[in-house]
């Protein structure tokens, strides 16, 4: 009976005991798995405790438990990590073993954050969804998930099992009714409101400007959550800075106890507005930001004809200086990962086998490595970004490789892959909340544009074909540099559109210069999302013109 107990408990020990790396040899074993089998999966666990495939291998051992109807094969070896769709048929499981408290708390806590499977839960508890739907709170959550994914029709239906006395109640109806542009309905809503929040959608739709300082004063007086104050800051600020600067400054002498920096910030924009730029200056002195040091510099150089040094691989310094960024650019190859079973899996080609493993367990250098290899750029740069600034100056060159990839169809076209590493990471499948489409991040509306112009039959899946994604996204900002004069606003119209850059540039004079742009962007430009935007793709553009030995011209406005 003890010998019995020793093994027992060597059996579960083996489960908690660290494995070092993956070999050759737990890559053969874990494709030889097979799904008739139900105890090989416990026994691959058993023999690579702590394994890269340890999450999958759980989720392929529920799959055959739950296919093969053999439920006197299942053991509970622990199931928190598995993905959602296996939690379900976990729970599933349960229920045929007659543990249905087990099962409804797997339900609950799939429908409680997430709306991804509630038709599918709701049909396994057809008749007993009490236990679900009984909660306000869930309700509550389940709205405002459904809201940000703006899947509004799931909304609706969830705010009618929510009491109209519930407290949320008039808030999540003035939300979904604001973003279904039922404006005047909304602002009802958000007027009888008690939550603290609505006064920041009352902000965004309230037309008159005194109204609307005065409410910006109330959202920052409330206790609503910091980042609805911050963004009721700036999107009110970002609007008077460029319709109306005597109550800008008005407005700004609210956020002044708030937040000082956010405060100085705008403070050193409406100097740089009103021609002050001594003054504008002063205040960015004193902000220990890239933002402070970068703007302080384009006055320098713009106002003052003063020369200016910048540090760091920087926008600031690419387009004032027109220096590129100090890097090495070397080749990948497979015999620098050091894991021998990650090794073995691009050595051999293996690709598909990356997707049942946890890339996290490897060190960034091995996964971003094998991402590469395996064309996961997005994945790639994801962990490269990670160990860009903890490893050796020759794997860093490495590095910069991985983290400014040039997949072959698009011909080292440095100004499309400038575009597309912003737009998405060079994910082919990237589809944006707004609708956009693939590695170019193409709205239908656009796509018909240019299908148009360029003479071809249109179809909105033809944004999911590669090929013509990037011909269009490419053919689209030759268009807007050719309009516009520079890649630099090429890229704000791409992001923003260009009849809203167009009035925007007439409105501020123009930019001429790369310093002037510098000021439009930061201190005249209302949109922050363009702002980080164009910053992101003229750095890229500087990155990839290193790249590829090329002079970086094309990266600046002049």
């Amino acid at each position: 009976m003890k010998r019995f107990s020793v093994i027992i408990l060597l059996f579960f020990l083996s489960f908690a005991a660290p494995s070092l790396a993956m070999t050759e040899k737990e890559v053969k074993s874990f494709t030889s798995l097979s799904p008739s089998s139900p105890i090989s999966y416990l026994l691959f666990l058993q023999k690579y405790p702590d394994s890269p495939f340890e999450k999958t291998v759980k989720e392929m051992f529920i799959d055959s438990i739950f296919q093969s109807g053999n439920y006197s094969a299942f053991a509970d070896i622990g199931f928190d990590d598995i993905d959602d769709f296996y939690k379900l048929e976990l729970a599933r499981i349960y229920r045929k073993r007659g543990l249905e408290e087990e099962a409804q708390k797997i339900y609950r806590e799939v429908f409680s954050r997430t709306n991804s499977y509630d038709e599918q839960i709701l049909i396994d508890n057809a008749g007993n969804t009490a236990f679900l739907t009984g909660n306000q709170t869930v309700i509550a959550n389940k709205i405002w998930f459904a809201i940000k994914r703006r899947n509004f029709k799931i909304a609706r239906f969830y705010l009618s099992l929510l009491p109209p006395d519930n407290r949320f109640y008039l808030y999540f109806k003035g939300v979904i009714l604001y973003k279904t542009g039922k404006y005047r309905e909304a602002v009802f809503c958000f007027e009888n409101s008690s939550i603290p929040e609505a006064l920041f959608f009352r902000l965004l739709l309230e037309r008159n400007p005194f109204k609307k300082i005065e409410l910006l004063r109330k959202l920052i007086a409330s206790d609503a959550k910091r980042n609805f104050k911050i963004s009721g800051i700036r999107i009110t600020l970002n609007k008077l800075l460029v319709t109306n600067l005597p109550l800008f400054k008005l407005a700004l002498e609210g956020v002044k106890s708030f937040d000082y920096n956010l405060y100085k910030e705008y403070l050193a924009k409406y100097y740089i507005n009103v021609g002050q730029f001594i003054k504008a200056l002063s205040i960015l002195k004193t902000l220990n930001t890239e933002f402070g040091r970068g703007l302080s510099a384009a006055i320098e150089k713009t106002v003052l004809g003063k020369e200016v040094k910048l540090a760091n691989n920087s926008f600031y310094k690419f387009i004032l200086t027109g220096k590129g960024p100090a890097v090495k650019f070397e080749k990948p190859s497979v015999s620098m990962i050091k894991d021998e079973g990650l090794r073995y899996i691009i050595k051999s080609k293996k690709y598909f086998l990356l997707n049942f493993l946890d890339l996290s367990r490897f060190s960034p250098f091995d996964s971003a490595v094998a991402c590469y290899f395996a064309g996961r750029f997005r994945d790639g740069i994801k962990f490269a970004s990670k160990a860009v600034a903890s490893v050796s100056p020759e794997k860093r060159n490495v590095l910069y490789t991985i983290l400014y990839p040039a997949p072959s169809m698009f011909k080292n076209s440095v100004v499309t892959l400038s575009i597309a590493r912003q737009e998405s990471l060079f994910d082919p499948g990237a589809f944006s909340r707004s609708g956009a489409i693939g590695y170019m991040q193409i709205m239908p509306s656009t796509g018909k544009h240019i299908a148009s112009v360029m003479g071809d039959d249109f179809n909105v899946s033809d944004l999911y074909d590669e090929k013509v994604n990037i011909s269009y996204g490419a053919f689209y900002i030759k268009k807007l540099i050719k309009e516009f004069g520079s890649l630099p606003v090429a890229a704000a119209a791409y992001n923003a559109g260009p009849g809203r850059i167009g009035r925007l540039l007439k409105l501020y004079g123009g930019v001429d210069s790369n310093g002037e742009f510098v000021l439009f962007v930061d201190a005249f430009l209302p949109l922050d999302e363009t702002r980080n935007y164009v910053k992101r793709v003229v750095s890229n553009c500087f990155f990839y013109s290193k790249r590829f030995g090329l002079k970086n011209n094309i990266c600046r406005v002049k």
